[in-house]
């Protein structure tokens, strides 16, 4: 699995937002910041409105804020509503994948298995501790002791 630079812009657009800290923001303050081209970051901020993740307002104290409880909505919510899913491979995500060797196939069975672990990680991890942990997030130091990675806080 791969996070699009799509993908990767949503979750920045969303982290401003929480930044703003429930004061409307311009996405071309947002796409300044995060330096993402303005005109990709409009097509996506009409996208994360229509998701629910944000609302925004017109006018001259307009903008966008967050829409949703960064407290309830999990890095799991985002990436499902705007990246299509969590998967490691096409053939694991859906049933009806056309695969001839899906009856016989062992490695299916790992490819599903590990994606239920990122989609249990990703569940475990909420956007407002994240934004306030990042790094030290307690799920994300834990993933990186797994592998013996050193967390950079």
């Amino acid at each position: 699995m791969s996070i699009t630079r799509r993908c990767d812009y949503a979750c920045r657009i969303i982290r401003a937002a929480y930044r703003s800290e429930g004061a409307y923001i311009s996405i071309a303050e947002v796409a300044e910041r995060e330096q993402i081209p303005y005109s990709f970051a409009r097509s996506i901020q009409h996208e994360l409105v229509k998701e629910g993740f944000l609302v925004t307002n017109r006018g001259v104290r307009g903008g966008l804020t967050l829409a949703c409880d960064p407290a309830k909505t999990t890095v799991l919510d985002v990436l499902d509503s705007l990246c299509g899913g969590v998967s490691v491979a096409d053939c694991a995500m859906c049933e009806d994948y056309p695969c001839i060797h899906r009856s016989c196939c062992e490695y299916n069975s790992v490819w599903r298995g590990a994606d239920a672990l990122l989609r249990s990680y990703y569940q475990r991890i909420a956007l407002k501790d994240l934004f306030e942990m990042g790094g030290d997030h307690p799920v994300v130091k834990e993933a990186l002791s797994l592998g013996g990675a050193e967390a950079d806080g």
